[in-house]
């Protein structure tokens, strides 16, 4: 099972991505500043337009939390830091 949830805030984009299996959770939370990313006008090859405001950047940071599932819920098994993590982040028309 995948959660994903994105907001855009004035200053920035974030993601939060959770994911689970049987045995297992991982949970994703990434941002990304606006003034490191592009705003794109993005127009499809056939001509549409499909998405509305189109950001684009590299230099996204976060963190992805690992986790075992044991019988009293889920313990903690690592914490990656990540960075200049990619980031696409658009609303499909």
């Amino acid at each position: 099972m995948t959660k994903f949830d994105c907001k855009e805030t004035d200053t920035q984009v974030v993601w939060h991505v959770e994911q689970k299996t049987l045995l297992a959770k991982m949970i994703t939370d990434i941002t990304c500043d606006k003034k490191d990313m592009l705003l794109f006008n993005y127009e499809a090859p056939n001509g549409l337009k499909l998405h509305n405001r189109l950001w684009n950047g590299g230099t996204g940071k976060g963190t992805v939390k690992l986790y075992k599932r044991t019988l009293m819920g889920y313990q903690l098994i690592d914490e990656v830091l990540a960075e200049n993590v990619g980031c696409e982040y658009g609303e499909y028309v």
